[in-house]
């Protein structure tokens, strides 16, 4: 299993409160249970999820194609999934899927 290296993801700086901001107003995450946000250097974005799926930490970065990368990891580092390219539109459907929605949630 692979620890995440912080000084190695992230290669462009980016708004983090803004996405905090657009994060936090979407509905999907009110269930993801976020806190501990942390930005590293304006290159990551660092928070703790309590998901259905996942339990740990989110690391989102902006890489050189301008589409996101997002490392899924446990609260001690180690690397649970990796997605890259991602489009600001994507970001919290691809978030919400890998953290807490289920199917039945559909129904609601």
């Amino acid at each position: 299993m692979y620890k995440i290296e912080i000084t190695k993801i992230g290669c462009r700086e980016f708004d983090q409160t803004e996405l905090v901001n657009a994060i936090r107003r979407s509905v999907k995450v009110m269930s993801w249970g976020c806190h501990a946000w942390t930005v590293y250097k304006k290159l990551v974005l660092r928070f703790k999820v309590e998901g259905n799926h996942h339990k740990g930490h989110v690391y989102i970065s902006l890489n050189f194609m301008d589409t996101f990368d997002i490392h899924l990891t446990s609260t001690h580092g180690n690397i649970k999934k990796k997605i890259e390219g991602i489009y600001i539109d994507q970001l919290i459907d691809v978030l919400d899927k890998e953290i807490e929605y289920i199917p039945e949630y559909k129904d609601r």
